[in-house]
């Protein structure tokens, strides 16, 4: 629900904060006072493009903040936050609107900036702005399809309908794909063809790569290799000049001596004797690996063609020999599915026809569905209108036979005869002002546990009604404030004592500055705020009436 509106130099705002709760709110105040104004700039705030000067005048710019407490996220703006990555805090979302006085203008989202189109988005899940505003969602055909699922109880067939659709257009285009010019795919077969003879004429292993690089490492430096072995021999075990060996032997004879004097040595000498032993084990493994090297001018050759064609291989298929494989399987698997084109088209035609056919099946389910809750809603919303003073009205829902879609096989409008005789229109073809808010609010009240919006705000409902019609209109509303947070802009006293919170909006001129401001409504000052809206003045007949409709 909207739990704060904060406006700063907005037309004649300066700086105004008002708080909302849940149930039935009202605002009232004198023609002229500013209430529309408060509308307007919500509307701003949810994305609606700029009308003329919206900045204070003097200001550099105005901003207006809506703060929405959402404890359960529908499933369309769950959708949408996750979209476009962005988390309430403690079950609270913040919408701001900057525009300077240039007429540029900014969107925000959680304090981030964000595009209009996703303020504008955000706002058509969380508010129904029903008056010469937009953000009317009924209006729109993808709505009132949903509505009307919601209110079918079909709205479990309608997704599984739209799930199943969207499987079958991919695999329609895996037919397309198949289908394509047989010279192309022909070419095709023989590029892939070529690629996977080429990698398995290859006989490639994965290890074989670090290995090759060893043998080619050894052949080319046999001679160092040899050298060195001797050398390294040499010194350890078998030279000329004392050896290491030889030294360490010494060396152990004189710890024996030591030891016969001070028995702490011992340990040493047989520290000393197991380095002889790592010595001479070393110096004969050096001496094995220098007698294996050997060199081989024809397996040099083979290993450096070998390299080559390694790193041949690597240049068009992968960076090592492991991905070159893996493409060699991706290639072989393209190609199988070529080569065997037919089998393949013919299997999936016959799975495409057996699932479209079950899917026209639940389509055509889905529909009858449709149909006899339209023919239900007809007459409930009628009903409704008429209890709201438009004795001549009558609603009705078209649905027309389209091609399968995601949405089935419907499509939907919103039909209305505003007076006995006249020709039904589209709702977006209705005459703007209170009679579209009525019929709006007549249509909410039928909706109301299908409708996910949790805001709606009516602006000049009341235009044109009285008497009776006024009390409906002022009853109906109280019954939407049950499951819906309901902002209403009011002149009727009846409308405005049916509500739990009563706002006073009011214009004042100082020094030739003129400022609106708002305030809450209670206590005595409720039952003054009714008797004007009575009969515009303040009197012991007025007020008596005022509290009568308090306490009816």
């Amino acid at each position: 629900m909207l739990e704060v509106l904060r406006i700063q130099n907005y037309v004649l705002i300066e700086s105004l904060e008002v708080d909302f709760h849940s149930g039935f709110n009202v605002l009232s105040g004198e023609t002229g006072a500013g209430k529309s104004i408060l509308v307007g700039a919500l509307n701003l705030v949810l994305g609606a493009r700029i009308s003329g000067d919206v900045v204070r005048p003097g200001a550099k710019r105005a901003k207006i903040e809506a703060v929405f407490r959402i404890p359960t996220v529908s499933p369309a703006l769950r959708m949408l936050l996750e979209r476009h990555d962005i988390e309430l805090e403690e079950d609270a979302l913040i919408l701001a609107r900057v525009v300077t006085a240039e007429g540029r203008s900014r969107g925000y989202v959680g304090g981030s900036m964000a595009p209009l189109s996703v303020l504008s988005a955000i706002g058509d899940e969380l508010v129904d702005l029903h008056g010469q505003h937009e953000h009317q969602s009924l209006l729109k055909a993808d709505r009132q399809l949903a509505l009307l699922d919601g209110y079918a109880q079909a709205e479990t067939l309608a997704e599984e309908v739209r799930r199943r659709v969207g499987t079958l257009r991919e695999r329609a285009r895996e037919i397309e794909a198949l289908q394509q010019d047989d010279r192309e795919r022909m070419r095709r077969i023989e590029f892939l063809r070529y690629e996977v003879q080429e990698i398995d004429a290859a006989a490639l292993s994965p290890e074989e790569e670090e290995a090759l690089q060893t043998r080619l490492n050894r052949m080319t430096h046999a001679e160092t290799l040899c050298a060195l072995s001797v050398q390294i021999h040499g010194i350890l075990a078998e030279g000329d000049a004392g050896t290491v060996l030889d030294m360490l032997l010494s060396a152990n004879h004189l710890l024996d001596e030591v030891a016969e004097i001070d028995a702490s040595y011992a340990d040493l000498g047989k520290q000393l004797t197991e380095a002889q032993f790592l010595v001479e084990t070393v110096a004969q493994d050096v001496r094995t690996l220098g007698d294996e090297v050997e060199f081989d001018s024809q397996e040099l050759e083979e290993l450096n063609q070998r390299r080559a064609l390694l790193s041949s291989l690597k240049r068009k298929y992968g960076a090592s020999v492991a991905e070159v494989l893996d493409y060699r399987d991706t290639a072989a698997a393209e190609l199988a599915g070529l080569e065997n084109r037919d089998t393949v088209l013919e299997e999936l035609c016959r799975a495409y026809a057996e699932e479209m056919d079950s899917v026209q099946q639940a389509a055509a389910q889905l529909s009858k569905k449709r149909h006899d809750a339209a023919r239900k809603l007809d007459k409930q919303i009628t009903k409704v209108l008429q209890a709201l003073g438009m004795k001549g009205a009558s609603f009705s829902i078209q649905l027309k036979s389209v091609e399968l879609g995601g949405g089935g096989i419907d499509q939907v409008a919103f039909m209305l005869t505003a007076n006995a005789g006249e020709q039904a229109k589209p709702l977006r073809q209705v005459a703007s002002g209170g009679e579209v808010s009525r019929i709006m609010l007549a249509l909410k009240t039928v909706f109301a546990t299908a409708d996910k919006i949790p805001t709606l705000i009516f602006d000049e409902i009341d235009a044109g009604v009285g008497g009776a019609v006024a009390r409906k209109v002022a009853e109906t509303l109280s019954s939407l404030a049950r499951s819906h947070q309901v902002l209403c802009i009011t002149h009727l006293a009846q409308i405005a004592a049916q509500a739990q919170h009563h706002l006073h909006v009011s214009k004042t001129t100082e020094k030739k500055t003129t400022r609106t401001t708002v305030s809450k409504v209670e206590g005595d000052e409720r039952e003054r705020e009714l008797a004007r809206l009575l009969d515009g003045s303040i009197s012991p007949v007025s007020l008596a009436h005022a509290r009568e409709l308090l306490h009816s």
